[in-house]
């Protein structure tokens, strides 16, 4: 049952990776990027987009982390994993407060309704945080798994530490 959850897991990790950082984040840069290039929107924009591309690449580099923590003996990889994929996040929502603090004073509503222009970024780069967390979820499963492992490195060293020391004279 608990490898059924774990696989789960971590299907929605690659699922939720791909959609929101890899995709939603990265086109909303790209976007940004591009009306800046073309004139539309100011150069702070570019800034934004650098943010933008830097915090979705962090949240997916951390991702490929996570998943090779799955091996005991590379349980770093959860403490990488966890700190790359929390300063990605924070790098998005960063960018997407000041874009939605710009958006709010300078740019009007889209579509029929008129739905402001701030909402439609949060609604697609917002869930940025479920893959995150369920990353740190999968991070700290995975640290708990591999303490066996460090267990046992710990008692190898002391045990070669305490070894008795090989005779010089017979």
């Amino acid at each position: 049952m608990k490898k059924i959850i774990r696989i789960c897991m971590d299907i929605f990790l690659i699922i939720l990776s791909l959609i929101y950082p890899g995709f939603m984040a990265v086109m909303s840069a790209a976007g940004w990027d591009y009306n800046v290039k073309q004139g539309h929107y100011p150069e702070i924009f570019s800034v934004y987009s650098f943010w933008m591309f830097l915090g979705a690449g962090l949240i997916l580099f951390g991702v490929v982390c996570c998943f090779a923590a799955k091996k005991p003996k590379f349980y770093i990889f959860n403490t990488i994993s966890a700190v790359v994929g929390i300063i990605g996040t924070v790098s998005c929502m960063t960018v997407l407060h000041q874009f939605c603090m710009y958006a709010e004073q300078n740019f009007s509503g889209i579509g029929e309704s008129m739905q402001p222009v701030s909402d439609l970024y949060r609604d697609r780069i917002l869930p940025i945080v479920f893959p995150v967390f369920l990353m740190l979820i999968l991070d700290f499963w995975n640290f708990l798994e591999s303490r066996e492992y460090r267990i046992q490195k710990k008692n190898q060293k002391l045990a070669e530490r305490n070894a008795e020391a090989p005779k010089i004279l017979e």
